[in-house]
């Protein structure tokens, strides 16, 4: 997502999510100073610019039975939108920042290079932190069955054996999340230079 895309999302953010929400009458939750209910809001623009008209609807249509207070008609707080927003819609591999940082860091350039990116990014998806040297050990060990498939489907390939239709399937596969890391890895240092 280039700057352009992403202002454009923010937008659609404000327009389909935040203000759809405000014109129904949820106002900033209690304890909350204006500043930083305007932080807040500005945090899931940025956040959610990926989402689509569509997810942000539904999104807002599930949020309005979430509002906080005791009468819920708080708005609810970003950890509770986020949440949501991802169980609705995903974000696309380039779009979350995490994602183009780890990959853009050394840590991502070895699992590129190691073949455990695939596992990696499945791994950044379901946990949204900064992996440790633990997490990349389990990585390392977990993607080992896949890595050494993947070598010996290629080796194969290169021989001009024939795959059946599920490995070929498999190897489309595993190429197409290997592609999206390393465009993850293009887009963040992208954004570093």
């Amino acid at each position: 997502m280039d700057d352009a895309e992403q202002r454009a999302g923010e937008a659609r953010v404000k327009e389909l999510f935040i203000q759809r929400m405000e014109a129904l009458g949820f106002m900033r939750p209690a304890g909350m100073k204006l500043d930083q209910y305007r932080v807040m809001q500005k945090e899931i623009c940025q956040k959610l610019a990926y989402m689509t008209d569509e997810g942000l609807q539904a999104l807002a249509e599930v949020m309005q039975g979430q509002g906080g207070g005791k009468s819920g008609d708080r708005f609810p707080i970003a950890a509770k939108v986020l949440a949501e927003a991802n169980r609705i819609e995903q974000p696309a591999a380039d779009a979350s920042p995490l994602i183009r940082k780890v990959f853009a860091s050394q840590v991502g350039a070895e699992a590129i290079q190691e073949g455990f990116a695939p596992e990696l990014l499945h791994w950044l998806r379901s946990n949204r932190r900064w992996p440790n040297s633990y997490v990349l050990s389990l990585m390392r060990t977990e993607a080992r069955p896949g890595v050494t498939r993947w070598q010996d489907l290629q080796r194969r390939e290169g021989r001009g054996e024939q795959l059946t239709a599920e490995e070929a399937g498999w190897c489309r596969r595993r190429r197409d999340v290997v592609e999206r890391c390393k465009n993850a890895r293009r887009l963040g240092l992208g954004d570093a230079a």
